[in-house]
């Protein structure tokens, strides 16, 4: 009888170390997740599972896991092996979990994936369909897809929806023809003016609470990222609602989760 007990003990105690062993990787190592959409394609496609890599840029660590609904989030984030760069593929959750486009908030699960197109700091736009980044050597993206987008009338796409007003001498933005347009960095400094409050006043929101209409200047707490779907013509991304806080990135994709040639060969660091 104490032998079986104690080969039940010890094949208990296995099994925990199995699962916590498990766990573990999943919050620390590497997760996998579902592509539910083609705003990839032809990186990524419907259907697809990919492995996205927590140690480059860190595991995050939650502070709390009461994720009732509009809780904001509470993280920190261990040191990683590198920082995201233009061109890398991420998993995030979406900037606006909820659908109130009136401000940022954290949804559990709530995940999207894209390629970055700016990292902090970065001047990025976008140029006759092309996706330009003044840190990078090459274009971001399938040039393939973003041809495509150039030559689609200019009637057909859609207006950038996310900020509320721009000067009326400044050009209309759209999905082919936007920028340039800097990418808030953690202690960077803008003067704010009618164009800068548009594009930052929902960064300015969650990091601050402070209303951007009083304000003559303000200094960026966090880093923040611009990221798009490699299928130019059919991806709703930052084009459309902005920046991404860093705290939000789960992780980068792995190369081996990637088709082929769109590993990001498109350009050169």
């Amino acid at each position: 009888m104490k032998k079986v007990c104690s080969i039940l003990y010890r094949t208990a105690i296995s099994v925990m170390a199995v699962v916590c062993a498990a766990i573990a990787g999943r919050v620390l190592v590497a997760d996998r997740f579902l592509v539910p959409s083609d705003s990839m394609y032809p990186t990524l496609q419907a259907g697809d599972r990919i492995w996205v890599n927590k140690l480059l840029y860190g595991p995050r660590i939650y502070r709390r896991l009461d994720f009732q609904d509009h809780a904001p989030l509470e993280c920190f984030r261990l040191p990683g092996l590198r920082t995201i760069r233009p061109g890398d593929v991420i998993v995030f959750n979406f900037p606006f979990g909820y659908d109130d486009w009136s401000r940022i908030e954290f949804r559990i699960n709530y995940v999207y994936c894209k390629r970055v197109a700016g990292a902090p700091g970065n001047v990025i736009g976008i140029r006759d369909g092309f996706t330009w980044n003044d840190s990078y050597d090459g274009i971001l993206g399938v040039p393939e897809n973003q041809k495509e987008l150039s030559e689609t009338d200019d009637s057909t796409l859609a207006l950038i929806s996310w900020y509320d007003a721009v000067p009326l001498s400044y050009p209309v933005w759209n999905v082919k023809n936007l920028g340039p347009m800097t990418v808030p960095a953690k202690g960077m400094t803008v003067s704010l003016d009618t164009l800068t409050r548009a594009l930052y006043s929902h960064v300015i929101r969650y990091e601050s609470g402070e209303n951007p209409d009083l304000l003559d200047s303000y200094t960026f707490t966090h880093d923040w990222y611009f990221a798009m779907g490699d299928n130019s013509t059919d991806s709703r991304d930052s084009r459309f609602w902005g920046f991404i806080p860093d705290e939000f990135v789960v992780g980068i994709v792995s190369s081996c989760s990637l088709k082929g040639r769109n590993r990001n060969e498109y350009g050169r660091r």
